[in-house]
């Protein structure tokens, strides 16, 4: 448990700074000689005493006379707020406050405490006033003190007197009254108290605070600090409770943390507070906390064995102190939940259980919920774990789903009770590993699994084939595929025979099921897809969640190998079943979000995948189900990297990568980085490109020596990072090796296209006409056979950069329009600009210097809307060459390759390796024949001209020689030359260094 600093109240206080300006203009009156009253409400524990001793700070500074007062509950000395604000001011002289206050004598004290600078009297939990308090109090705010008096009080106003109140309110609307209202700290001010309270920071505070097993295993503090503060109410008092109970949000609503001393500790106020109650009141406040909120006045009866006339007696007198708050129908709340823990633990031990006994059988008689009954099953562990233990499985079990947290909790103290060996130890194990799983303990999951496994021969198929689903579900998740699938095929293996009808077993389902989502994870789709196309053709249940799931798996297994007429129409049938479904019924099987995401991404349906696993986070929330919150952050940044999101792609990866690393998925790392390189290179422009190679360079370093899906489309991603960054030759290594040898683009069918384009690009950028010639026909190929539009683009424009480098613009320019208007029917906004920047080399070559310049200019608008800042850039370079050529009064010709290239939401292009400037999109930028060529280009040539070798040159601008190769390829063909020895003649022979400068002119 963090310790809370000892100067916990030192500094400014945290988001109250439009209050604190309001008591600067309070006090800057007082200064100019004019008074006011000042009004200081809020709930309990709000901060309105650390709001006075700001003001006091402040009136102390002014020069003024500063008196301060407390009322104290039940005192019954007349004026006893007055008095103690003034008795330390002997001075006065004008009474003697030995003797009786009334409205008139407080009133000669006050105006003598105006006299010469001025005074404040600063009054404090006004609402236990004794009424002479009061009568005094409302004299002043009606009859304000002339002169440079300020009168300030706090209170809460649920428990003020109705006269004063009264009183306050009329000088509000008059006037006279400056009232402040504290309402409750929002996340981050509650995170900034946090931090300040603990000696964090203000971001990781909230995360040290649990101390916990499960601590954040999201890797982001978001959805904890989100649960702390509204588990606090956005008060600062109960944030310092919550705090020093160690609060942990696996115990969280049942109890308050894991240290109850600390909590009675820091909730001293409270407790003395509770202390004033009369004896039956208490004992009523101390049942209610065992019974929970809701409670009603019958249930009270039973619990605290007190007659119902009495307890009814006791909540006017509580409801009057406002600690608790009557709702519409009858029922009774808590002010706050964390008041109902400190009640509960201020009560004795014998209490505790002797209650917690009794509203065990109250609630049990009626039949509810065991995870009703968990909360006092829990106080009855050690002295009746018989009947607690099995509650507790049964309420774990009915949770699990929904709220995984409680069902590891509650597993866990089962299991401390449950004897070993036998079916009901094993399915309570089983269980645990399910809950344990979904919040991201993998490997205490793990070890439990094999455990059971250890006697499964002894348990029934049913139970033996849950074990093995959990086992492989756990090997899966730690991306040990090679052990999940063996597990699985053991398990298969168990299976009985059919049903008469047909149908297999629901344990049967859910195996298959496990099965094929392994397959799918190690890219064996094909496998897979016969799998769980035997088992939805056996199903009988389609309004089952987990049958519905499954056919959500084999929606996405047809989407994957391109299938697309048969995935269509099986997204149609699986959205209309999933969304038909309430929130309850699909966090059941909340996979079935990511699936039929995944199949709707591929399908180019990018608004519905969005939709859906955003629903899916939500089902899936709280912190809970966590290897498929990863999916689905993965899934949603794909889709926003897709449709030009790209801010919020870079968000959601950056989310993806934290919660990866803390679940242990090395390949979710790997592609949440080049998900996040891939948006990056695009908002980033040229000024990072070093930073975010070697984040691409990180991100297939980690999938590398994997072949599952998720390695394939990070390996995808990173080549077109590749390409972007100037290294084609890289790119192609990616997608032709890296991949434990196997081609990237012929593994995944449903993106083909785009990846063939884009290997056809990067063998156009490196001079290779044969194979960027016959990519692109492969391209085109499977194209035609998917069908679908941005696949199709990409195909196309892979086919318009090959018009180009073949020397027809008259060609390219067409299918580049063509490319591009396909790209906007997509959805793919991003894809649009960059073929257009890329085909306006085509259109100056075949239409002249206005046409390019139009293709620029729609390009540079649509980058500028989408951020796409490396677009901009380029877009700006060819137009100023472009403007300089025309001045020049040169004529058309495309001046450099206008390669690009796309796949999974990125398209790209490149200039040669290491120092290469990226994709250049451009157009002549000088006349005669050096203006056919490239910046790079001219360089290059300049320097071979002045007779250095390739290497010699590749060392000097720190290529790789095979690129310097490539580049002179390109030259030779545009200068119509074959070999260097023919370069002088055409650029001249001036030597090394001047060639290299001149060439850049």
């Amino acid at each position: 448990m963090p310790l809370i600093s000892p100067s916990r109240f030192d500094g400014p206080l945290v988001e109250r700074d439009a209050e604190v300006v309001r008591l600067e203009q309070v006090v800057s009156l007082l200064r100019s000689g004019r008074g006011t009253i000042l009004e200081i409400v809020g709930d309990p524990g709000m901060g309105k005493t650390s709001l006075l001793a700001v003001l006091a700070g402040l009136v102390t500074g002014s020069g003024a006379r500063l008196a301060r007062g407390h009322a104290v509950r039940g005192d019954a000395a007349p004026g006893q707020i007055f008095r103690s604000a003034w008795e330390e001011h002997p001075d006065l002289g004008a009474v003697e406050l030995g003797g009786a206050l009334d409205p008139q004598a407080a009133r000669t004290l006050a105006t003598a405490w105006a006299a010469g600078p001025g005074g404040a009297v600063l009054l404090d939990d006004v609402q236990w006033c004794d009424p002479m308090s009061v009568e005094i109090a409302m004299r002043l705010v009606r009859n304000p003190v002339p002169g440079p008096f300020l009168l300030a009080v706090s209170h809460r106003p649920r428990q003020t007197n109705p006269a004063l109140l009264d009183a306050l309110d009329d000088g509000v609307r008059i006037g006279t009254v400056t009232r402040v209202v504290l309402s409750p700290l929002n996340t981050d001010s509650m995170r900034g108290l946090a931090g300040r309270w603990t000696g964090a920071s203000a971001a990781s505070a909230f995360g040290s605070a649990a101390g916990n097993a499960t601590g954040n295993a999201t890797g982001t503090d978001e959805i904890h600090d989100r649960r702390l503060g509204d588990a606090a109410g956005g008060s600062p008092r109960n944030l310092r409770i919550l705090l020093a109970a160690g609060w942990d949000p696996v115990l969280w609503p049942f109890q308050a943390g894991g240290d109850p001393g600390g909590l009675l500790r820091e909730a001293a106020a409270l407790t003395s507070e509770l202390d004033l109650l009369s004896p039956e009141a208490g004992a009523v406040l101390r049942a209610a906390a065992i019974l929970g909120d809701p409670f009603r006045p019958g249930d009270l009866t039973e619990v605290s064995a007190l007659p119902a006339d009495r307890v009814l007696t006791a909540l006017g007198e509580l409801s009057q102190a406002d600690l608790i708050r009557r709702r519409g129908n009858g029922e009774f709340t808590f002010r706050d939940p964390v008041l109902a823990h400190v009640a509960h633990e201020h009560s004795s031990l014998s209490e505790q259980s002797a209650g917690h006994r009794r509203a065990l059988d109250l609630l049990a008689a009626r039949q509810v919920a065991a995870a009703v009954l968990a909360r006092h099953a829990e106080h009855l562990l050690g002295t009746d774990s018989a009947t607690a233990a099995p509650i507790l499985a049964r309420a774990a079990a009915e949770v699990v789903a929904s709220d995984p947290a409680a069902a590891a909790h509650w597993s866990g103290l089962a299991l401390d009770h449950i004897p070993h060996g036998g079916q009901e130890r094993a399915e309570t194990e089983i269980l645990r590993c399910r809950a344990l799983i979904a919040v991201g303990r993998l490997d205490e999951a793990r070890t439990l699994v094999h455990e059971v496994l250890g006697h499964v021969a002894d348990l029934p198929w049913q139970l033996a084939l849950r074990a093995y689903g959990a086992a492989a579900d756990v090997e899966r998740l730690l991306c040990r595929y090679s052990e999940a699938e063996a597990i699985a095929a053991t398990a298969l293996g168990l299976l009985p025979a059919l049903r008469e009808d047909g149908a297999l077993p629901m344990e049967a389902v859910m195996m298959v099921y496990e099965y094929a989502l392994v397959q799918s994870l190690r890219g064996d789709h094909i496998q897979a897809r016969a799998m769980i196309r035997s088992a939805v053709d056996t199903t009988v249940r389609p309004q089952h969640t987990t049958e519905i799931a499954i056919r959500c798996l084999a929606v996405c297994q047809d989407a994957y190998v391109g299938d697309v007429a048969v995935a269509l129409e099986g997204v149609r049938l699986c959205t209309g079943a999933v969304d038909a479904l309430a929130d309850p019924q699909a966090g059941q099987s909340p996979e079935m979000f990511v699936t039929l995401g995944v199949a709707e991404l591929y399908l180019e349906r990018f608004e519905d995948a969005s939709r859906h696993v955003k629903r899916g986070l939500k089902v899936a929330g709280g912190g809970t189900q966590l290897h498929v919150v990863l999916h689905q952050l993965l899934c949603i940044a794909s889709v926003d990297l897709f449709t030009g999101r790209l801010e919020t792609a870079t968000e959601w990866a950056v989310q993806a990568e934290q919660l990866a690393a803390a679940v242990g998925s090395q390949e979710g790392v790997g592609l949440a980085k080049a998900i996040r390189a891939s948006a990056m290179i695009w908002t980033h422009g040229r000024r990072d490109l070093g930073e975010i190679l070697t984040l691409v360079e990180s991100a297939i370093a980690d999938v590398e020596t994997h072949r599952s899906w998720w390695a394939l489309s990070a390996l995808g991603l990173a080549a077109q990072v590749q390409i972007l960054g100037g290294d084609p030759d890289g790119a192609l290594r990616t997608m032709l090796e890296r991949a434990d040898g196997q081609d990237v683009a012929v593994a995944q069918p449903a993106l083909e296209p785009s990846l063939k384009a884009l290997m056809a690009l990067a063998a156009l950028r490196l001079g290779d006409l044969a194979a960027a010639r016959g990519w692109t026909e492969d391209a085109e190929a499977a194209a035609s056979r998917l069908g679908l539009t941005g696949q199709t683009a990409s195909a196309m424009r892979a086919r318009a950069a090959l018009h180009l480098a073949d020397g027809r613009p008259d060609l390219a320019v067409d299918v580049f329009e063509q490319a591009a208007d396909r790209f906007e029917r997509a959805g793919m906004p991003i894809q649009r600009a960059w073929t257009q920047a890329m085909g306006a080399a085509a259109a100056d070559a075949a239409q002249g210097h206005d046409a390019a310049l139009v293709w620029l200019d729609a390009a540079s608008a649509a980058a500028d809307a989408l951020g796409a800042l490396w677009v901009q850039e380029d877009t700006a370079r060819a137009r100023a060459a472009l403007e300089t050529l025309v001045q020049d009064g040169g004529g058309s010709g495309h001046a450099q390759d206008a390669n690009g290239a796309d796949g999974a939401g990125a398209g790209t292009a490149g200039s040669g390796s290491g120092g290469g400037s990226g994709t250049d999109v451009g157009v002549g930028v000088g006349a005669g024949p050096l203006g056919m060529l490239s910046d790079r280009e001219r360089e290059i040539a300049a320097l071979a001209a002045a007779g250095l070798r390739s290497r010699e040159i590749a060392q000097r601008l720190f290529l790789s020689p095979r690129t310097v190769e490539a580049h002179l390829g390109r030259v030779y063909r545009r200068l119509g030359v074959s070999s260097r020895g023919e370069l002088p003649r055409i650029i001249g022979n001036r030597g090394g260094s001047e060639s290299a400068e001149d060439a850049g002119q």
